[in-house]
């Protein structure tokens, strides 16, 4: 019989306790057996990933920060990765094409490919989908787990709007195109921001470039509204949306930083682009390898 590792987050947003055992019910028709692992705290999903042996393929049960935990874990091993969606936002999974019921991802992930996918960094650090520098860090380091839990992605936009009335440290972003000012950039592996919202037009996980998305202070707001939440075709001088290999962000006074929702911190100078080492990822169609 195949065996599978279940690593679940029972923090995340969307998590029900009832699925890790329908996962196992459900793969056990289709001759897996699923090992159930829950982490216990930030990080713990990274160790527990790195200790796995004996399975044919690793399944991460939470939000996009569970499966960056995961594929962070498995960096440097040729382990495939299947997300089972259990968070707030899931724009890992509606990137990937995967449906949003766990146990439906599950067995799309079992009958589907496997496909190599390189994660972007921050300073190092792995990201899936994006890293944020500034504005949405500061909305990010504002968020509770309470308003999270109650408002699901809604509470990224309200932590939006809550960040309109703070000041914003100036950003100078360093491209292969030059370089310009911002208050805001991100760096992005997907299209989707918060899992609701398009923050990019191209970007995409298998594209092996890094999506840019910088902002300066007065498109802040058209951007958030025009661009975001309405999908209005906002551009302007304040605006930059392009793809490279990588690029650097700097600022004279600390300014917030964060990884696929989760906080990072604070710090002057971040270099941001793709690892050398990509991550199998499980995805609809064909046949998974084990």
């Amino acid at each position: 019989m195949t065996r599978w590792a279940l690593i679940c987050n029972p923090t995340a947003g969307g998590y029900r306790p009832d699925v890790p055992e329908r996962v196992q019910s459900a793969l056990a028709g289709q001759g897996v057996e699923v090992h159930v692992q829950r982490t216990q705290g930030a990080g713990h999903a990274v160790e527990l990933a790195q200790a796995l042996n004996g399975v044919a393929c690793v399944a991460a049960y939470g939000g996009d920060g569970t499966v960056r935990e995961v594929a962070k874990g498995l960096l440097g091993r040729d382990l495939p990765l299947a997300f089972l969606p259990g968070g707030s936002g899931n724009s890992t999974a509606k990137e990937l094409g995967l449906p949003l019921e766990p146990v439906a991802a599950a067995l799309a992930s079992l009958q589907g490919r496997v496909l190599p996918i390189r994660l972007g960094h921050i300073n190092g650090e792995p990201f899936v989908n994006m890293a944020g520098i500034g504005f949405d860090a500061l909305a990010v380091h504002l968020i509770t787990p309470q308003l999270k839990a109650r408002l699901g992605p809604l509470a990224y936009i309200a932590a939006g709007f809550r960040c309109l009335v703070h000041r914003h440290p100036a950003l100078r972003l360093h491209t292969p195109a030059g370089e310009r000012r911002a208050r805001w950039v991100v760096g992005a592996r997907a299209s989707r921001y918060a899992g609701l919202l398009r923050i990019h037009p191209t970007a995409h996980m298998t594209r092996p470039v890094l999506g840019l998305a910088a902002v300066n202070g007065w498109m802040l707001l058209p951007f958030g509204i025009g661009r975001l939440l309405l999908h209005l075709p906002v551009r302007g001088p304040g605006l930059t949306l392009e793809e490279h290999a990588g690029f650097r962000v700097t600022s004279s006074e600390p300014v917030h930083a964060h990884v696929d929702g989760d906080y990072l911190g604070q710090g002057t100078s971040f270099e941001l682009g793709l690892l050398e080492q990509p991550v199998s990822f499980c995805l609809p169609g064909g046949k998974v390898q084990s």
